[in-house]
């Protein structure tokens, strides 16, 4: 789902060393480690954003409230964080990372030096950089001027995240209880009169009460049949709630559909076709085939167009990490992974959307987290 991205991100964004260990990262820093001394590389870097961060918080933990930031990782040495916030904000930056240096990316001398600080000319590895400014890559270009050449390498994290590691699934797992809090708080909301904003408004407020780092939600203000952000207008009330919201715990997303009041008939539909997607969620399972028996438990109904064909796709660090099963699809599902399913329709002035999440496993789909229609 689009969602709007906030201005400022609030929550907690501490690095929580009893989830996430520094062993953690030692593991996930040997595909770099690897990928530097096969290919010859100097180093690498690795960059993400406020709005896209999966690898930079893959391998650093860092995840930029604002603006941006680059993990540096030389083929000998310290590694390096730089982070697009001023000298002052230095201190509070060192609490959300793994990495030992910290530096203020508005002082550019700090790229300058590391660069200068590699032994020997060739190439750099890049994650991330199809997502730098043009700014900021111009400034990358005229500092590294003719020592190296930069190598794209965004294979390698579609490499290390083969499979949600365990500690993920556990993080994920904690998103879901932060989820299930916020979806009952739309629902008591809703049901004790509030319009669809102040509802979704509960949900967030409680989401972010169990200290949830990021809250998105987009509201239906015509019952079901179209989704919208949130636009302060304080003032429909339709028949049916229709609600969605996806929730971030220590950089891990979890999401649901919010519709407990849709039509009988309706309902029904949308939970056998989810039904049929959590049944179908095996190992070697063609995304295509799980897509035409979702689509058949709908009963003639079209997919609810807010869905945009997909039945669903991979989350974890992002809320779409690919892998969409769509009846166009080519690929298969794949174990150790967690993925985020949905299916709904349109009846008359009246839509539903069901939603859960689960993890695949070789010996079976474990639900993570299944939207109000049913648990």
């Amino acid at each position: 789902m689009l969602t709007v991205h906030p201005s400022i991100v609030l929550g907690s964004y501490l690095w929580d060393e009893e989830r996430l260990p520094r062993d953690e990262f030692d593991i996930r820093m040997d595909t770099i480690r690897s990928a530097i001394k096969e290919r010859g590389w100097a180093g690498a870097l690795v960059y993400g954003d406020a709005r896209e961060h999966a690898a930079l918080a893959y391998f650093s933990n860092f995840i930029p409230r604002m603006r941006w930031a680059m993990a540096l990782f030389p083929a000998q040495g310290a590694p390096v964080l730089l982070a697009s916030m001023s000298s002052r904000d230095m201190p509070a930056m060192r609490t959300m990372t793994w990495l030992p240096d910290v530096k203020s990316g508005w002082e550019w001398r700090w790229f300058d030096e590391w660069v200068a600080s590699l032994p020997t000319d060739g190439k750099l590895g890049a994650i991330g950089l199809e997502l730098m400014t043009p700014l900021l890559f111009g400034s990358v270009s005229r500092s590294i001027e003719d020592r190296f050449e930069i190598e794209a390498a965004d294979e390698l994290l579609t490499e290390a995240r083969s499979r949600h590691r365990p500690r993920e699934i556990a993080v994920i797992g904690e998103a879901a209880q932060t989820t299930k809090l916020a979806e009952a708080a739309i629902i008591e909301a809703w049901r004790g009169g509030a319009d669809v904003e102040r509802a979704a408004l509960a949900g967030e407020r409680r989401a972010r009460s169990a200290a949830a780092q990021d809250v998105r939600t987009l509201v239906s203000r015509d019952g079901g049949l179209t989704m919208q952000p949130y636009a302060a207008r304080f003032e429909d009330r339709p028949a049916n709630l229709l609600v969605y919201v996806a929730v971030k715990h220590l950089g891990y997303w979890c999401e649901t559909f919010v519709a407990p009041e849709a039509l009988p008939a309706l309902r029904v539909a949308c939970d056998a076709s989810l039904d049929k997607l959590i049944e179908g969620m095996r190992p070697g399972e063609r995304l295509s085939t799980l897509a035409s028996h979702a689509q058949a438990a709908l009963e003639g109904r079209p997919l609810h167009p807010v869905l945009s064909g997909r039945f669903g796709r991979r989350v974890g660090l992002s809320l779409d990490e690919g892998c969409e099963i769509t009846s166009d699809a080519d690929g298969v599902i794949e174990p150790g992974l967690v993925y985020a399913l949905h299916s709904g329709a349109i009846d008359g002035a009246s839509g539903c959307i069901s939603s859960a999440v689960v993890l695949v496993r070789e010996g079976g789909t474990e639900v993570i987290f299944r939207s109000s229609g049913r648990q």
